[in-house]
């Protein structure tokens, strides 16, 4: 049976390669808007593996700061956005 931290490695190996993928999205993105939302998508799966890493060592330090991660991303998300439209 598999112990908390090889489900973790397992988890945070699959994560890692989705974020390189997103790397790709954000370099060679058709337009802007695809290269915001792969950065926004970044931003989200390192929280999630900040998230998950907190649940195994127990430690809710980690909880908060891949929340804040989250959140700082989104809002960037949202200001590009309003920049692109023209309304910033």
């Amino acid at each position: 049976m598999m112990n908390m931290n090889s489900i973790f490695t397992i988890v945070s190996i699959i994560l890692a390669i989705l974020a390189f993928v997103l790397l790709y999205r954000v370099f060679k993105g058709p337009n802007v808007i695809d290269r915001v939302l792969a950065a926004d998508s970044i931003d989200i799966i390192l929280g999630i593996i900040m998230i998950l890493f907190g649940a195994v060592e127990d430690r809710a330090m980690y909880l908060a700061l891949g929340l804040i991660v989250t959140l700082l991303g989104f809002i960037g998300n949202v200001l590009i956005s309003t920049y692109l439209e023209g309304e910033l």
